[in-house]
């Protein structure tokens, strides 16, 4: 674990607080947007404003030689998790979201341990059974997400998008290796595109969305993908990857203030302690999952 600087640490500040709010755009946009249609254009401007960048800097990038495992890599992190927070951001608060989000490690450290055929260490399952036991804390006892209609699709839809995460960071890990980070942000999102691409016509808005709406998508995709993925490979060559994965417990603490600030999101004490559960939870997955030394993106 290299030793973070006071630079290393602001840019973790930074890129906290921009994952936090894209639980913030997602609600905003979908007063006017179908998830499918969120999700498609996400991507798309995240991969403009990354393509864009590169074109700049001239930076060489292997998508065109690796673009089909690429492809099947972007399913699970781009194209299925977009989508699936898109369609829980219906019904779930963004609080309750942000911390859904939060069990990402504990979904890679599963698949790892799936992937590798290895038995699971008491402590790793222990952090699984934190992680679904803060979300049941959490959804349990949250008036306003018990009282919307379609809040357990929409849960099961957040976490189905954490695990994709979690089956994304090991399919990198093992089969895609030898791509560089840069490469693997870029092309995951120019192909997550391709991939929403053929859905965009059959959920178009009945009328134009309105200005907010589309601020919200536009930040989402530039500010929280593109921005983000530059700020989080950046940390991961400076302080390693292991220490990287402190965004993952940052994170849900902005996304939380955020919906309160933004959204008048109510917090009460069972996002709170649920929310620790989850943090508890997905600590002990990163320190004993098998994918310890990897640090997973959390949206």
């Amino acid at each position: 674990m290299k030793t973070m600087s006071q630079a290393s640490a602001l840019r973790l500040l930074l890129l906290s607080m921009i994952w936090g709010s894209s639980f913030v755009f997602y609600k905003i946009a979908a007063t006017d947007m179908a998830p499918a249609f969120m999700a498609a254009l996400r991507v798309m401007f995240g991969a403009l404003f990354l393509g864009g960048l590169f074109a700049l800097t001239r930076k060489q990038t292997q998508v065109a030689k690796r673009w089909k495992l690429i492809a099947v890599i972007a399913v699970f992190a781009s194209a299925l998790p977009f989508t699936l927070v898109a369609y829980a951001s219906f019904t779930v608060t963004a609080s309750v979201l942000v911390i859904i989000n939060a069990t990402a490690p504990i979904w890679a450290a599963l698949v790892a341990l799936v992937w590798t055929r290895a038995v699971p260490s008491p402590m790793a399952l222990l952090g699984l059974v934190l992680g679904l036991l803060g979300v049941a804390i959490i959804v349990g006892f949250d008036a306003a997400t018990l009282n919307t209609e379609g809040t357990g699709l929409g849960v099961t839809a957040a976490l189905g998008a954490a695990a994709c995460y979690g089956i994304a960071t090991n399919m990198a890990k093992y089969l895609g290796s030898d791509i560089d980070p840069l490469t693997n942000a870029f092309g995951c999102l120019l192909m997550g595109s391709f991939i929403l691409m053929p859905f965009v016509p059959f959920n178009l808005p009945e009328q134009m969305p309105a200005m907010s709406s589309w601020l919200a998508i536009l930040g989402v995709g530039v500010l929280c993908s593109g921005v983000a993925y530059l700020l989080y490979f950046r940390l991961v060559m400076d302080i390693g990857p292991t220490s990287a994965l402190t965004v993952t417990f940052l994170t849900p603490v902005f996304g939380v203030l955020w919906g309160n600030l933004f959204l008048d999101e109510t917090v009460g004490w069972h996002t709170l302690v649920g929310g620790l559960v989850v943090l508890a939870g997905t600590a002990l997955a990163a320190v004993y999952g098998l994918q310890k030394n990897d640090a997973v993106p959390v949206d």
